[in-house]
């Protein structure tokens, strides 16, 4: 049996501590919420990682038995910022954890819903690549947190309303894959109904703060 929605979450709750980036938490719940709708349970292996815990975890295949799974020490993992998750598929119904790897055709569509938030997939590195492996950005290295999507325009979205700015309608209905338009018709107030029963948020065809937070990802 898969496992639910409200368990899914609850897990990914667990890593998403207090020392994760807000918006890297909040990438990782919806695509976990996207993903689930497909029928692809998705879980969190690692999320932040204090350095004491990165050190220890390097150890491992070097100064203790085991196989070297980092060559990062302490403070020079994205992993000590908490702007990196590790992601595995949940098997026999939540109870194993699988860690797909290339041609796999679900790690395919986990990089591809985690790429649409801008997150980096460990994928990508010419040497020792990282599968499981995403972040937002590469902090050890001093690189700038990127610009998450456009900011709320401060009031809520929907079809009748007043002075609303094309060019935010547009970026909606990108997310949403619809025409670009630039109006809030009635199959945008449609595709908004249906991505906020995939979501769990109340179905009115408003986009309010939190159906504009899911939209795009992050806390804008």
């Amino acid at each position: 049996m898969t496992p639910s929605l409200d368990w899914l979450l609850d897990q990914a709750n667990r890593k998403l501590t207090n020392g994760m980036d807000p918006d890297v938490a909040a990438i990782t719940r919806t695509v976990i919420t996207e993903l689930a709708a497909e029928g692809l349970p998705i879980g969190i292996a690692q999320g932040f990682r204090t350095k004491q815990e990165q050190d220890d975890l390097y150890a491992s295949g070097r100064t203790r038995p085991g196989k070297i799974v980092t060559y990062a020490k302490g403070g020079k993992s994205n992993h000590n910022f908490g702007v990196a998750v590790d992601l595995f598929v949940y098997a026999d119904g939540g109870k194993r954890a699988e860690f797909p790897a290339p041609p796999d055709p679900r790690l395919k569509r986990i990089v591809a819903a985690m790429k649409r938030y801008q997150m980096q997939w460990g994928g990508d590195w010419g040497s020792f690549p990282d599968y499981p492996h995403f972040q937002l950005y590469d902090a050890v290295n001093g690189q700038t947190k990127p610009l998450l999507g456009p900011r709320y325009p401060g009031q809520p979205l929907y079809a009748g309303a007043e002075r609303m700015d094309r060019t935010l309608i547009r970026l909606i209905q990108k997310r949403l894959r619809l025409p670009l338009t630039g109006r809030f018709d009635q199959k945008l107030t449609q595709r908004i109904k249906q991505f906020q029963r995939q979501h769990r948020l109340a179905v009115d065809g408003i986009i309010g703060p939190v159906t504009w937070r899911h939209l795009f990802g992050a806390r804008r």
